[in-house]
């Protein structure tokens, strides 16, 4: 019996048993993980976190805590990160090489978004070279309104930009009211309410001018602004006769 006991206690002599020490060698610093993610590193004092963050990811992480935040949800993991000196973190393996993917993750979207981006930009800019042709412009001041009706035709399809003018004065030099976008339809014509502000001093001018791509030849009118209901009687208004 004393011979099968001691074989029990060599056996049990012969097992590793550093499993800590595994574990232990199986951590890494946080900071490292941020440095070869390429993602800054920042010891929050007031939250008792660190925060990695980078191109269109934000990462929080808390000493003891399982659980930890990815932009706006929380993950967790099975090993909670632990504090280590100068306000790092050690974390598992498992953790760091998840942390490096999603970093990435959204590196790669980022650029992909950036260059799908730009081809929208330069395939709108190759559309606005091909237009061709020139726009018409009628603008008329809205009765009981302080804003004008423009209509018109430009290519089809194409964008119109509206731009107002303010000639408040012989002594002045124009002023810019307001600019607005607009898209001509399969049939080339457009239509907008525009609104006259800032410029309500009447007796005024207001000029407006409409232009397209580079290839389209711009149109302007300009109109006198009148009261909003001109030429309207209001018995409100009407000074009462006789004596008082």
């Amino acid at each position: 019996m004393r011979r099968f006991l001691h074989l029990v206690l060599l056996a049990c002599l012969a097992i590793p048993a550093i499993p800590g020490a595994t574990a232990q060698a199986k951590e890494v610093p946080l900071s490292s993980v941020a440095r070869s993610a390429h993602l800054s590193y920042a010891w929050l004092g007031g939250a008792r976190a660190v925060q990695l963050s980078g191109p269109g990811i934000v990462l929080v992480l808390r000493p003891g805590d399982n659980l930890y935040e990815v932009n706006e949800r929380v993950e967790s993991t099975a090993t909670a990160p632990r504090y280590a000196a100068n306000n790092d973190l050690y974390v598992s393996s498992a953790l760091a090489a998840h942390i490096t993917a999603l970093a990435r993750y959204a590196q790669q979207r980022l650029a992909n978004a950036q260059q799908s981006q730009r081809s929208v930009v330069q395939q709108s800019a190759a559309s606005m070279a091909e237009l061709r042709g020139a726009i018409s412009l009628n603008v008329e001041q809205l009765k009981g309104a302080e804003a004008v009706l423009i209509t018109g035709e430009a290519p089809p399809s194409a964008p119109v930009l509206i731009t107002l003018l303010g000639l408040l004065s012989s002594e002045l030099p124009n002023v810019l009211l307001s600019r607005h976008d607009l898209q001509a339809g399969p049939d080339g014509k457009f239509q907008a309410i525009v609104p006259i502000g800032p410029d309500y001093v009447r007796d005024s001018y207001l000029r407006v001018l409409a232009t397209s791509g580079p290839g389209v030849t711009s149109a302007s009118a300009q109109i006198l602004i009148h009261p909003a209901n001109a030429g309207l009687s209001v018995p409100y208004e009407q000074q009462p006769g006789g004596i008082w």
